[in-house]
C-alpha cells in the first residue's frame, strides 16, 4: 500500500454516477496519478454465527485484487469514520484463521475498480453488476482531529471535479446490495 492508505480514519464521499466516461475525462485532465485501473475486486465478508461485528457496526473483510495481485485484510468500525487495512500474502491463509476463530463468510462482493492518487486524495470509479458506476473521493490519516477539515476537503475536492452533492450516497456497498 501507499501512504495514501495509511491512518485508522477515512473520510469517504461516494457518488452515483450516470456518465462514468465523463467524469473520467475531468478527472484526467487534472492529471491524477494512477494506481490501479480496472482491477477486480473480491471481497469476502466475516462475522460469527451470531452477527457479533454487524451488532457493534463493524465489518471484516478480506479484498483480492486482480491483476495488481494486492490482498488486503480491511476492518471497518465501530465508529463510522474507522477503518484500517493491512496487506497479507494469502487470502486462503488468513481465510483459514478467521474460520479457525469462528468466522465465516456471510458476504461477497465483486466490483471492478480503478484508483487514482489527486494530491492528498484517492479518487476511486467503481462498476458493480447489480448497482452501477459509483465514484468515491475520499483520504485516510491518524489525527481524528483533522476529520472535519478533511471532510471539508473531500467535498471540495468533489465539486472541482462537477459531482453533483444530490447523488452522494451515504450506503456502503454492502447495504446498498441489502446485507
Amino acid at each position: 500500500m501507499t501512504t495514501h492508505f495509511l491512518g485508522k480514519y477515512e473520510i469517504e464521499l461516494k457518488f452515483k454516477i450516470k456518465d462514468i466516461s465523463e467524469f473520467r475525462d475531468t478527472l484526467l485532465s487534472l492529471h491524477p496519478e494512477a494506481f490501479v485501473f480496472e482491477n477486480n475486486e473480491y471481497d469476502i465478508y466475516y462475522d460469527d454465527p451470531l452477527a457479533s461485528l454487524q451488532k457493534r457496526n463493524m465489518s471484516m473483510v478480506l479484498r483480492s485484487m486482480s491483476p495488481s495481485g494486492i490482498k488486503l485484510w480491511i476492518v471497518k468500525g465501530p465508529e463510522e469514520r474507522r477503518c484500517e487495512a493491512v496487506n497479507i500474502e494469502s487470502v486462503e491463509k488468513a481465510d483459514s484463521m478467521l474460520h479457525t476463530l469462528g468466522y465465516i463468510p456471510i458476504h461477497h462482493v465483486n466490483k471492478t475498480r480503478s484508483i487514482y492518487f489527486l494530491e492528498q486524495f484517492h479518487i476511486t470509479l467503481d462498476y458493480i453488476a447489480m448497482l452501477g458506476h459509483y465514484v468515491e473521493i475520499s483520504v485516510m490519516t491518524d489525527d481524528e482531529a483533522a476529520l472535519q477539515d478533511l471532510e471539508e476537503a473531500c467535498v471540495q475536492c468533489a465539486l472541482r471535479l462537477g459531482l453533483d452533492m444530490e447523488n452522494k450516497e451515504p450506503r456502503s456497498y454492502r447495504q446498498l446490495l441489502g446485507f
